[in-house]
């Protein structure tokens, strides 16, 4: 049966913020080559070229970055949408790091990418060791959806905007409705007689791969993982049928 296959990246395909696997790439080279592949992550472009690699990328049909708000095909992207912040809202991210009793902060908290912000106390300029005890401080003291869930209560003030949990540091911030949802619509319109099968780590209400799975119809997929080789292991079951 024909399917269009949908991956998040983080979490997914590679431990998050690091490389592909030597080996699973070896597997879904072939993969990709058959199959109909799509990628949809929160990070840029930069991050998924160095993550994914250029023999993956010319593979795929597209790659949904930014939370689907830069589409990316063959290397040119074809889209790109932009966002301001307000001004409220900057100003009480900033204070969220300053009051964070978190011990480390390393710079570059908020990172402003197309269409969307990405906020983290920690900073994006965290090493792997940083990145790894900011994530078990925040699996305890869940620091992370409290500013999320605080965000969301004071729109008024801070705008129409969604808030979602990415990866293992940050949380992405962009306008209501421009999630990872959009990567499923486009595809549909792509390929409206196939269905979709969609892989991500983040699929918790608050996680930025909800919005996409939320969006799927009856007779596409939502499945779950929680490291690339969960999803090399769903992969196999497919291609054995």
């Amino acid at each position: 049966m024909k399917r269009v296959f949908l991956f998040d990246i983080d979490g997914t395909l590679t431990p998050p913020r690091q490389k592909m696997d030597e080996d699973f790439v070896e597997f879904f080279l072939p993969f990709a080559r058959e199959n109909l592949v799509y990628l949809a992550t929160g990070s840029d472009i930069s991050k998924v070229r160095e993550q994914v690699g250029k023999r993956i990328l010319e593979l795929c049909q597209g790659v949904f970055a930014c939370s689907g708000n830069e589409f990316w095909e063959r290397g040119k992207r074809t889209y790109s949408r932009v966002f301001h912040p307000r001004t409220q809202l900057v100003t009480f991210l900033d204070q969220c790091v300053q009051e964070s009793k978190f011990h480390t902060k390393t710079g570059r908290h908020i990172e402003k990418r197309p269409g969307m912000i990405n906020f983290s106390v920690v900073g994006r300029n965290a090493t792997l060791e940083q990145r790894a005890k900011y994530h078990e401080w925040d699996q305890c003291k869940q620091e992370r959806r409290e500013i999320a869930y605080t965000i969301l209560a004071e729109r008024k003030r801070f705008g129409d905007i969604d808030v979602a949990i990415g990866g293992e540091i940050s949380i992405d911030i962009y306008p209501r409705g421009k999630d990872k949802s959009q990567a499923v619509t486009a595809i549909r319109h792509l390929h409206a007689s196939l269905p979709i099968v969609f892989m991500g780590d983040k699929m918790e209400t608050d996680g930025n791969d909800y919005p996409a799975a939320k969006a799927l119809r009856r007779g596409d997929e939502a499945r779950k993982v929680e490291n690339w080789q969960m999803t090399k292991l769903f992969i196999e079951k497919y291609l054995e049928e």
